[in-house]
């Protein structure tokens, strides 16, 4: 693959990460007023209906629906999607947004255990380097006294880290399966799909459902969810991972609280501190190690 080539794979995974790292904090804001479920089965379909009418005027040719595409797609639509989303937003709601951000930097250390486990990657030294060096900057750059794990949390904790475990889980599985169908269609499905299911799910919910009070925040945070962190990163997460090391994909989670503190300093004028320097550091330095053989054209798994 040519340079130019990895560092447009690169720049989409970084502004996968903007998007997410902003979600954190729009996502607080609507499940403090809705329901975590209700709020992804909302997502999901107008994600998808959107999707769907963008690849039907793109006139993208429709896989063949057959058993090697639709029985892949449906658990690979509820790990990456409806289970990943929903149980970080359930968990999410029970836990403090510190504890979900900590929680959420075991997404690269899972997906390279799964990923070494099925034979899809090997360990190396690059590797091991980059992502201590990644770790270490991601746990030290957060206000540790902040972080509060006890039985008051557990539940959420426990939410955040299984949607961290299903995600893990469909960066690696989802590779094989997107490198042979169509990126448009396959995210619309699994969009449709998830929407679904969660709408099989909230079936008991909808009775007692009563529509939150509208105010421009709660409108720009939806707005935001469901076209910057939903509609915009699925695609370019998938479009990414047909394209890079599973492991690779995942390491650049921890570039979100980098860029949190670069969006923080720009637009509310944040304070950049020492340690925010140094761990941000850390963080490049672990990504620059684990994509340099990429970059260098070698080949890493």
């Amino acid at each position: 693959m040519h340079l130019s080539s990895q560092f447009i794979i690169y720049a989409a995974l970084i502004l996968i990460q903007v998007l997410f790292g902003i979600n954190f904090s729009t996502s607080k804001v609507i499940v403090g007023k809705l329901d975590p479920f209700i709020w992804s089965n909302v997502r999901f379909l107008i994600a998808g209906v959107i999707m769907l009418v963008f690849t039907l005027a793109a006139r993208r040719p429709h896989p063949k629906l057959t058993k090697e595409f639709l029985l892949p797609i449906v658990p690979l639509s509820l790990l990456g999607m409806a289970l990943g989303q929903g149980l970080f937003l359930l968990g999410l709601k029970h836990t403090t947004s510190v504890n979900a951000a900590i929680i959420t930097t075991s997404i690269p250390i899972l997906t390279l255990l799964v990923v070494v486990l099925r034979k899809q990657e090997s360990i190396t030294i690059n590797k091991l380097i980059g992502f201590f060096l990644a770790f270490a900057g991601v746990v030290f750059i957060r206000d540790l006294s902040q972080v509060s794990f006890g039985a008051e949390t557990f539940i959420g904790d426990l939410m955040v880290f299984l949607g961290a475990f299903c995600f893990a889980l469909y960066l690696s599985f989802g590779k094989k399966f997107l490198l042979g169908h169509d990126n448009l269609w396959v995210t619309t499905w699994m969009f449709m799909i998830s929407g679904i299911f969660m709408t099989l799910i909230n079936i008991p919910k909808f009775s007692d459902f009563v529509m939150p009070e509208m105010n421009n925040v709660f409108i720009g945070s939806a707005t935001f969810t469901i076209i910057g962190a939903t509609l915009i990163t699925y695609f370019l997460n998938n479009w990414a991972l047909k394209r890079a090391p599973s492991g690779n994909v995942a390491l650049f989670i921890y570039l979100q609280p980098v860029l949190a503190g670069v969006i923080g300093w720009y637009y509310l004028d944040e304070q950049i501190t020492t340690r925010m320097l140094v761990c941000s550091m850390l963080i490049m330095s672990g990504l620059i190690c684990s994509i340099l053989p990429n970059l260098m054209g070698k080949k890493t798994n």
